[in-house]
């Protein structure tokens, strides 16, 4: 009896010591190693709406421009223009956005085979006339709805500074070139529409009135105003 009773508390005890080898050994116990998920727990997922709004975008747009001043140098339209520029968001609400544009146009006008006269000299020849303008501006835009709508109206303003460059050629001949810096304001009025709710990608457009100080005594310039409308692409990012 005495034998039969050792026999059996040892086989307890060794079956028990081989569970909990069993069961305290994680690499022979797979039922007992916790899930390894791909990516932490509790980390958001990304999408627009719960992982954050639109907090910037770039665009780059064609600009085209009529001159609304000193009209007897050039009063034509140009359709050679062109900006870029960037927005960042001030408030979660996407209501201000605040960044800034560079932008570039070149105007031209011909002006007709006619003679000149100035003293007792008299000169016949055709002519073109120049004007290459170049502005930089910080701006301030206020959208009226949230980013994540397909249709995103807005108000603008800018202000920065000009820089216009004046010039006139006349048969193989040209004058020297007159360049000045001036203060620019530009207020302008637009929307961004996108190819869905939500859009990464949208098409802007806008209307703009600018206003530049440039002078300039050798072609009577005594500033530089323009209207003009632009039409682009915008890449918005968070």
């Amino acid at each position: 009896m005495k034998k039969l009773f050792l026999i059996a508390f040892f086989s307890i005890g060794f079956g028990a010591s081989i569970r909990a080898q069993y069961y305290y050994d994680r690499s022979k116990n797979p039922d007992k190693i916790p899930a390894q998920p791909n990516k932490p727990q509790n980390q958001p997922i990304k999408t627009p709406r719960n992982y954050g709004e639109y907090s910037k975008f770039f665009f780059a747009s064609w600009d085209g421009n009529k001159p609304m001043s000193n009209t007897s140098f050039i009063d034509k339209f140009s359709g050679l223009g062109t900006r870029i520029g960037f927005r960042k968001r001030l408030n979660s609400e996407d209501k201000f956005w605040v960044g800034g544009d560079f932008s570039w146009a070149v105007y031209n006008q011909y002006v007709p085979y006619q003679t000149y006269t100035s003293g007792t000299q008299s000169v016949s020849t055709d002519m073109y006339n120049y004007s290459y303008n170049y502005g930089v501006t910080v701006n301030i835009d206020y959208f009226f709805f949230p980013m994540d709508k397909l249709f995103v109206p807005y108000l603008g303003f800018g202000v920065g500074v000009a820089y216009d460059k004046f010039n006139q050629f006349y048969n193989i001949y040209g004058n020297s070139p007159k360049a000045s810096w001036g203060l620019l304001v530009r207020p302008e009025a637009g929307f961004l529409v996108g190819f869905k709710k939500n859009s990464g990608w949208r098409i802007k457009a806008a209307a703009h009135f600018d206003y530049a100080s440039n002078t300039n005594s050798t072609y009577g310039y005594k500033n530089f105003i323009n209207t003009g409308v632009q039409i682009g692409v915008v890449r918005m990012l968070w």
